[in-house]
C-alpha cells in the first residue's frame, strides 16, 4: 500500500506516523536549499536569499582571523628569555618585548635568566682514607642558555642535584677526612665547584654557577665526639703556634738590638785596649835605652810610678808596722774630701 495512501482506519497517515505533511519532519529538499541560500547567495531574483547570508559568513570569518592573530601576541618581560617550538621543534629564542607567533602551530615556554637561584645537595660520602663524612653543599646558579635548560634536562633541578653529587663524590675521594673536616676546606671548595661547572658543561645544561658554599662537613654522630677532639687539639695547636710567633716576633728585634749594642761596646773595648797597648809598649820602647843605660834606676822609678798610679786609685790604705802587732789604716778618702773643702773655703 503506497504510503500516502488512505486505509480504513489510518486516516491520511505517512511513514512517519503523521496526519499531514505540515507534523511530519522537514522536506530534505528544502533544507538544502535554505542552506544553498545562506553560503552562497541564493539563485537570482529568487525568494530565500537576497546575498546577506554571504555577508554574514564573511564578517564571521574575518572576526575569526583577528581573534587567531590576537591570540599569537605575547610579551616577554625584561628579565626573561623566550624559547619558540614550532610543531614542537626549537625555532628561536627571542629576547624581552612584544611578539607574534602562528598560534596553534607555534608554543613559547619564558625563562627567567636574571634571577639568581639557590639549591641545596645533602649527601653521605666516602674519603679517600676511607672514611665517612656527611656534607652538605649550597648552591647559587643563573640560567644562561635557556633552550640547553628546557630542552637538555628532562628534569633540570633532578639533574643539577644529581651532577652535584657526583662532583662531591669525585673530590671527597680524592681527599682525606682530615682536609675535608678542618684544614682544607676552602680548597676543597674551589675544587668542587670547578668539578661542577664541568660536568653541568658537558650536559649542556645551560646553567652557570655563581658560588658553592660548603655548608656542613661532619662526621658520622657515631664518631663525631671524637672528631671534634682531635678537631679541638689541632685548633690549640694552631692557636699556640701563633702564640709562639707572636712572641717571637716581639722579642727578637729587642734581643738583635742588644746583640748590635753588645757587638758595639765590644768593638769600642777593642779599639780602646789595643790603643792602649799600643801606647804602652810606645812607651817602653821609649824606656827601653834608659833601663840600658841605668837598669837598676830605672827600675825603682817604673816601681814608684806604678805605685803612685795604684795607690791614686785606692782610698783607703793599711800599714803594716815591722816589728808590732797592729795596723795602721789612713782615710786617704776622708783626708782627701778634706782638703777639697779647705781649697774651696780658701
Amino acid at each position: 500500500m503506497p504510503w500516502n495512501e488512505p486505509g480504513k482506519n489510518d486516516g491520511n497517515k505517512d511513514p512517519w506516523g503523521n496526519r499531514n505533511k505540515q507534523d511530519g519532519p522537514p522536506d530534505l529538499d528544502e533544507v538544502f536549499k535554505k542552506i544553498s541560500g545562506i553560503f552562497g547567495g541564493g539563485k537570482r531574483g529568487g525568494n530565500t536569499a537576497k546575498g546577506g547570508g554571504g555577508g554574514i559568513f564573511l564578517g564571521i570569518l574575518v572576526a575569526l582571523v583577528l581573534v587567531w592573530a590576537g591570540a599569537g601576541i605575547y610579551t616577554v618581560n625584561e628579565a626573561e628569555s623566550g624559547v619558540i617550538l614550532r610543531f614542537g621543534k626549537y625555532k628561536e629564542t627571542v629576547g624581552p618585548g612584544l611578539g607574534w607567533r602562528v598560534w596553534g602551530i607555534d608554543k613559547i615556554y619564558k625563562v627567567n635568566t636574571n634571577e639568581l637561584l639557590q639549591a641545596r645537595v645533602d649527601g653521605r660520602m666516602l674519603t679517600k682514607d676511607i672514611n665517612i663524612v656527611d656534607v652538605e653543599i649550597g648552591l647559587q646558579y643563573r640560567i644562561i642558555g635557556p633552550e640547553d635548560f628546557l630542552f637538555n634536562l628532562s628534569t633540570p633541578k633532578i639533574a643539577l642535584a644529581q651532577a652535584t653529587e657526583s662532583a662531591l663524590r669525585q673530590v671527597l675521594g680524592d681527599n682525606n677526612v682530615d682536609a675535608v673536616l678542618t684544614s682544607e676546606k676552602e680548597r676543597i671548595r674551589n675544587d668542587l665547584q670547578q668539578e661542577l661547572i664541568k660536568i653541568l658543561d658537558e650536559y649542556k645544561s645551560g646553567i652557570k654557577i655563581e658560588t658553592v658554599t660548603l655548608e656542613r662537613a661532619l662526621p658520622p654522630q657515631q664518631v663525631n665526639d671524637a672528631f671534634e677532639e682531635v678537631n679541638r687539639a689541632e685548633q690549640d695547636a694552631k692557636r699556640e703556634v701563633q702564640d709562639a710567633q707572636a712572641y717571637s716576633n716581639r722579642e727578637l728585634p729587642l734581643a738583635e738590638a742588644e746583640a748590635e749594642k753588645m757587638k758595639q761596646q765590644a768593638s769600642a773595648y777593642k779599639t780602646e785596649v789595643l790603643a792602649r797597648a799600643r801606647g804602652e809598649v810606645a812607651r817602653f820602647e821609649k824606656l827601653l835605652p834608659q833601663y840600658l843605660a841605668a837598669p837598676e834606676v830605672t827600675r825603682q822609678r817604673l816601681y814608684l810610678e806604678t805605685l803612685e798610679e795604684v795607690m791614686s786609685r785606692s782610698t783607703k790604705v793599711m800599714v803594716d808596722v815591722e816589728g808590732g802587732n797592729n795596723m795602721l789604716y789612713i782615710p786617704l778618702d776622708k783626708i782627701m774630701n778634706k782638703r777639697s773643702a779647705e781649697g774651696v773655703q780658701k
